[in-house]
């Protein structure tokens, strides 16, 4: 999954932006590029698990995946396809 890459604007409030910064500065992340990313993998991770049921189905369909390179995650969540793409994502995020 090749996507090209496009600048994006995020605008975070002062209080967001202050601990992303902080969290930097503190060496959890390496620059506030990474934080923001870091951040929205997290994201992805949490509305991935809330579609199939919970951190444990989606722990154990990643395994599957892994295991079964042939399995179509979309059968798990009733066809859907934009599943099978963040699936896709955060196995290629390692999240």
């Amino acid at each position: 999954m090749n996507k090209a890459l496009h600048p994006v604007t995020v605008t975070l409030s002062a209080e967001d932006a202050a601990d992303l910064q902080a969290r930097v500065e503190r060496g959890e992340f390496a620059s506030l590029d990474e934080g923001v990313a870091a951040e929205l993998a997290e994201l992805n991770y949490r509305r991935a698990a809330e579609i199939v049921g919970g951190p444990e189905q989606l722990e154990a369909l990643l395994d599957q995946l892994e295991t079964s390179p042939t399995l179509d995650p979309s059968e798990w969540v009733g066809g859907e396809r934009s599943l099978s793409d963040m699936l896709a994502d955060l196995k290629a995020r390692g999240s």
